[in-house]
């Protein structure tokens, strides 16, 4: 069995304050495409390539 842990909300904002610096907010956008693939009504997805780090989840 699996235990889920959740943060506390002072987590949520030290972390926030910690990684706020080195990151910028990346717009959410909807893919027509893989709601088409998916069957999905709607699908959005997050470029985080724009992220400085030029990291992608």
């Amino acid at each position: 069995m699996m235990t889920t842990l959740v943060p506390s909300l002072d987590h949520l904002k030290q972390a926030y304050a910690v990684t706020a610096k080195a990151t910028q907010i990346t717009p959410l956008l909807e893919s027509a495409a893989l709601a088409g693939e998916t069957g999905a009504a709607r699908v959005f997805v997050k470029p985080e390539s724009l992220q400085w780090a030029g990291s992608f989840k």
